[in-house]
């Protein structure tokens, strides 16, 4: 018979390139759902994103707002207690007032920015955490389109075969041996970095440089790094505002210095 010696009529011809274009738009069209949804992913990280930074400035703003409090009421406090010290202050309770006063704003610094730090860490991981979920459901819409693929790819050979078995393109042919729409294209897990999530460094402060008016020797490490030596709080005193020009501004200064 013909139809045994392999003879693959004109019919069958047009039934197997309508099936072949059939099966390649439906590739195709979960190629595109596919590409929708990780662009889905990618538009909640970004919002995301932006909620997580808005959420770092307020609380910011928050601690900032709660620090300027802590130090009016230390503040207070001091005016206080300077009122009742009078000629008290000539002397060496200046310093213990400054080293009182020098802890207490350590103490206070260390708490606030504990809890900012903490503030801040609790916003860093509930992004990271939506992050970690949408790389996971990227991988999963991945998986789903590749295996989407091969079933349209299987349907296609079993059609092709219905038609004329001699049309049976073989087990790992691509649709229309189209090499875009292997089921490869759709499994891209590369492209889906892990998010590994790190602790965050210490903060410090800014390495601010000494006033402009404070140079004793005329060296210019003298304006260096506030961290490498007693540079702040230094009082100007004197008729040329230069540094320590009476005698409370230069006890001050001392004291400063120690």
């Amino acid at each position: 018979m013909a139809y045994d010696e392999g003879t693959i009529t004109a019919r069958e011809r047009k039934a197997a390139k309508n099936q072949t274009a059939i099966s390649k738009q439906n590739v195709r069209d979960v190629q595109n759902q596919l590409a929708r949804q990780l662009s889905n992913y990618d538009f909640a990280d970004a919002q995301n994103r932006a909620l997580a930074d808005t959420q770092l400035d307020q609380n910011s703003r928050k601690t900032s707002a709660d620090r300027y409090e802590a130090q009016r009421d230390l503040q207070a406090a001091t005016l206080g207690l300077l009122g009742s010290m009078g000629s008290a202050m000539n002397g060496s309770t200046t310093g213990n007032l400054m080293s009182m006063l020098r802890s207490r704003n350590d103490k206070e610094n260390n708490t606030f920015w504990a809890q900012h730090q903490t503030n801040q860490d609790a916003v860093e991981n509930a992004y990271n955490d939506s992050l970690n979920q949408n790389n996971v459901a990227r991988r999963d819409a991945m998986q789903s389109a590749e295996k989407a693929i091969k079933d349209i790819e299987n349907d296609w050979r079993a059609n092709m075969n219905n038609i004329n078995p001699n049309l049976y393109p073989g087990a790992s042919t691509t649709v229309g041996k189209d090499k875009a729409l292997s089921p490869s294209t759709a499994w891209t897990p590369d492209k889906v970095k892990q998010n590994n999530s790190e602790i965050s460094g210490y903060v410090i402060p800014d390495n601010k440089k000494g006033p402009t008016w404070y140079e004793p020797t005329g060296d210019t490490l003298s304006q260096a790094s506030m961290h490498t030596g007693g540079m702040r709080n230094w009082v100007r005193g004197g008729t040329n505002n230069t540094v320590g020009g009476d005698y409370f501004s230069r006890m001050m200064n001392r004291f400063n210095g120690r």
